[in-house]
């Protein structure tokens, strides 16, 4: 694809190698040239040095005739103006990074007036995954489809665990109470999507699939929330905690904030008054006995520097804290954290990107088709798809099991938009209608439309 980006902060710099490596076609707008010439050294790109507000700069940059224009600088307002003009020029999709409350909470609005493909907030997005990362606490990993309406979570099949042993359709038919299913399972780095004669190994990864609510269920059936998380300890007070402060209150977690900034914990502490904060350096051991570290179910650390990150994150595990999440942005530091024992390290930039890269994906992938998002799993090897039933399709208003279905695909989820949007794991019985978005799941990497699950 033909993409401009427009910012090289953390997450369009990120972004841009990113892109790059899968082959795209880049051109990078910034005004800073330093910055521009070191991202044109590390990658097959070109740049252009100059304010994406400027008419010329786009027009020079060929706006009119790309195929995507990502606008990702520090600055609203410069990405509301230029990918608005970007779009009047002619560019076929454009996405928009917004950090402003009051822009995100008017999104639908702005997407309406810009056109826009997306509406993307690197701070939320974050704040999202950390907040899952939370309640699925011994998850290794969960995904939300359909607006969250549907969750995809991987576990590991434990000690004692009644999974083990069992055959995936003796599973399927007891999961089908709970609304849910077992979609993927990981054999020690062998790959399927199960039938119904698979049974299953202690140890495997298994990846678990249905309405929300549904998974919920099953993972306190599984007892996989006998640690629940409920007391939450943060360090630092910028863009992510403001978000993720937010939702985890509006979750009836409790939650204490310490910054170092006094400034700052003021402001914070008048926005979240049902918030505790505390204007100290959550770095020093001191500090942390002050507040009573042990006492806390999760720490999670955001600080603006990845040391402190991760030196506050082995304070926490000296301490005995269950969970411990780190912000870590110098993707090089990760496999450092492996080894250091932290539980879950996350990159706001990399997890933007994804977000980003999915919509690219789909498309890329979709070339007019039905593809409405596109995520891979298990070094891709594995791809869940969102399809829109559409006219004229061979699946429309059929039982599913009248249907020849390949046998690398599954389908997963159905999201009947006649029925308000209610969520379906679907049997032999059910129907896809026009309209109903649907979830598939596949090793094939060739899908196009929804006929593609067909033999």
């Amino acid at each position: 694809m033909n993409i401009i980006i427009l910012g090289t902060g953390k997450v369009g710099s990120y972004l841009t190698s990113d892109l790059a490596e899968d082959g795209h076609d880049i051109l990078v707008i910034d005004h800073d040239k330093d910055v521009l010439d070191k991202l044109l050294a590390a990658n097959d790109i070109m740049g252009i040095v100059g304010d994406g507000r400027d008419p010329e700069v786009l027009i020079d940059a060929n706006a009119a005739n790309c195929d995507l224009f990502i606008a990702i600088s520090l600055s609203d307002d410069v990405n509301l103006i230029a990918s608005t003009m970007a779009k009047k020029m002619g560019a076929k999709n454009i996405i928009i990074r917004l950090r402003d409350p009051y822009y995100i909470k008017h999104r639908e609005i702005i997407e309406e007036i810009t056109s826009a493909t997306m509406i993307v907030n690197p701070e939320s997005i974050a704040a999202k995954d950390i907040q899952r990362a939370l309640k699925y606490s011994h998850a290794l990993n969960v995904e939300g489809f359909f607006r969250d309406q549907a969750i995809m979570m991987e576990i590991v099949i434990g000690e004692g665990s009644s999974l083990a042993g069992s055959r995936i359709s003796d599973l399927n038919a007891y999961s089908a109470n709970y609304h849910t299913l077992i979609g993927i399972v990981n054999n020690n780095g062998k790959i399927s999507i199960p039938h119904g004669s698979y049974v299953l190994e202690k140890g495997e990864k298994i990846y678990v699939i249905g309405e929300k609510e549904g998974v919920d269920r099953f993972y306190k059936q599984e007892a996989l929330d006998r640690y629940k998380i409920k007391n939450v300890l943060i360090i630092g007070a910028g863009a992510i905690t403001e978000h993720l402060t937010e939702l985890l209150l509006d979750r009836g977690f409790s939650v204490t904030v310490v910054e170092i900034d006094k400034e700052k914990a003021e402001g914070f502490s008048e926005r979240h008054s049902d918030a505790v904060v505390i204007n100290a350096d959550g770095s020093d051991p001191d500090i942390l006995e002050e507040v009573r570290v042990e006492s806390f179910d999760a720490m999670i650390c955001l600080t603006g520097m990845d040391e402190e990150n991760i030196l506050i994150s082995l304070l926490g595990k000296k301490y005995g804290i269950e969970k411990i999440i780190a912000k870590v942005n110098r993707t090089k530091l990760i496999k450092m954290t492996g080894i250091l024992d932290i539980d879950t390290t996350f990159t706001p930039k990399r997890a933007a990107s994804d977000v980003i890269n999915r919509i690219i994906r789909s498309k890329e992938n979709a070339r007019g088709s039905s593809i409405t998002s596109l995520y891979r799993l298990e070094d891709d090897e594995v791809e869940v798809i969102e399809f829109a039933a559409i006219e004229h399709s061979e699946i429309l208003n059929k039982k599913l099991k009248d249907l020849d279905i390949r046998e690398d695909t599954l389908i997963a989820c159905i999201k009947h938009e006649e029925l308000d949007g209610a969520i379906e794991v679907p049997n032999g019985d059910s129907m896809i209608s026009l309209g109903d978005r649907v979830l598939v799941i596949t090793t094939n990497h060739s899908f196009q439309s929804i006929d593609d699950v067909l033999e």
